[in-house]
């Protein structure tokens, strides 16, 4: 099947595609080593965080409300920067397929808390392999599954949110209580930072924009509606994180122990389907897409072989799908970590989000005729403040981040950088490289 003849994703898909992936099972876990750091303020450093979260994204918003291109920042960085950018944003996007098993090993963790007769990692593979063969059906059958597990996602953390509302322990609200900023500013800025990592998901939408209607105006509008969203969902979760049990039983707990206290058995069990589970199941779903359209980018330009970019009757790129489920599912195998996968591929991260904001510098003056017609169009002097902005709230991140690095861990980090770096020079010499405008 042409990939012209594929349905167009609507807006109301695009938002429930881009919660879901930002929505993650962290929601209900990370919430629990802010209230660490900073005590029962973090439902108010989830708010701050949550605005933060934005600000990050500004560039890819402004460049998608006036420019189409494919693989989402993988087009954003060539059409500005450069095409010789796009080796190292196909490799950066191709090591990042590994991210896709920090859900499978939660979903794994999450089943066996809830079933430990059962084996983890057969579960998270069953899973795995269920939404893998979702997605090979096509873009518009992962959509409709987004559509259907977002919306009960969110319904049941907002009424488990409000639930906690009526159990409120005194004192929680008492902001001059000592279980508020348990360690001053400094502490409640480190959760601030620690939270922001689960509120800028949703710009990984902007890899749908040739499949949406109405692109333009579609992509960074689902961004502004998901921000709305996680807005009131991230603050009523952290809320309700610390507000029914003491503060020593809730830092660096979850928000399930809340649940297993507060709700009896079955309605229990449903909490845990509706929230962890199904914040898990919309992440991975939405991400085997999300993880494969910046590399197709990177493929039908020449960066890496042809084969990757096979497609079925149903228009799936079924090659990469597996390559997905196969890449997903070695850490549930292998007995890897969440923190090692998350950890081994941070500077390359970061170089990739620094380019991302060098773009947004340039795509103003490079596209002027089409940022004027953006609807989203501003003054270049306001875009530029807020463009400086963005990237003091991204190098303060990337700091952050990077100054948890041990040696070993940084070494690793900068290798994979090098390998980037050397493959997309290499590949730029030696190889025809063209321009799409579809993938």
């Amino acid at each position: 099947m042409s990939e012209q003849r594929e349905a167009k994703l609507s807006l109301s898909q695009l938002v429930w595609i881009a919660t879901g992936q930002v929505v993650g099972a962290g929601v209900v876990t990370i919430v629990g080593s802010a209230l660490a750091v900073t005590g029962y303020s973090a439902w108010f450093a989830y708010s701050a965080a949550v605005i933060m979260g934005p600000l990050r994204i500004l560039p890819q918003m402004f460049f998608f409300s006036a420019l189409v291109v494919p693989g989402g920042v993988y087009g954003m960085v060539t059409r500005t920067c450069g095409k010789q950018f796009g080796g190292l944003m196909t490799i950066s996007s191709l090591i990042n397929w590994v991210a896709r098993g920090t859900a499978v090993l939660s979903v794994g963790n999450y089943l066996s808390a809830m079933f430990p007769s059962l084996n983890p990692v057969v579960m998270a593979l069953i899973v795995w392999g269920f939404l893998t063969i979702a997605n090979l059906f096509g873009v518009d059958v992962m959509a409709k599954i987004q559509s259907f597990a977002t919306p009960c996602l969110l319904i049941c953390l907002f009424v488990f949110s409000g639930l906690c509302a009526f159990h409120v322990q005194p004192g929680y609200m008492d902001f001059t209580g000592p279980d508020m900023f348990t360690n001053g500013l400094t502490g409640w800025l480190s959760a601030v930072v620690l939270l922001n990592y689960s509120t800028n998901g949703h710009s990984l939408i902007s890899n749908f924009a040739p499949r949406a209607e109405n692109p333009k105006k579609n992509i960074p509008l689902s961004m502004i509606i998901t921000t709305g969203i996680i807005f009131c969902l991230y603050t009523a979760v952290g809320f309700a994180s610390g507000a029914v049990l003491p503060l020593e039983v809730t830092a660096n707990g979850t928000l399930t122990e809340t649940a297993r206290y507060l709700l009896p058995t079955f309605l229990y069990y449903v909490f845990m389907f509706g929230g962890p589970i199904f914040a898990l199941l919309t992440t991975m779903n939405s991400g085997i897409m999300n993880s494969a359209m910046p590399v197709l980018a990177g493929v039908k330009e020449g960066w890496l072989p042809a084969f990757l970019a096979k497609q079925n009757k149903h228009g799936a790129y079924w090659v990469s799908i597996l390559i997905i489920f196969v890449v997903g599912a070695v850490p549930v195998c292998t007995g890897m970590s969440v923190s090692q996968i998350t950890n081994t591929c941070l500077i390359l991260q970061g170089f990739q989000n620094a380019l991302i904001l060098v773009a947004g510098f340039i795509f103003p003056l490079k596209y002027a005729q089409e940022w004027k017609a953006s609807w989203l169009h501003i003054p270049n002097g306001a875009y530029f403040v807020l463009m400086v902005i963005s990237g003091l709230i991204q190098a303060y991140v990337i700091i952050q981040s990077l100054m948890d690095l041990n040696f070993h861990l940084a070494v690793i980090n900068l290798i994979i950088l090098l390998i980037a770096v050397v493959y997309g020079f290499v590949r730029m010499k030696t190889a025809t490289i063209t321009e799409t405008d579809y993938v």
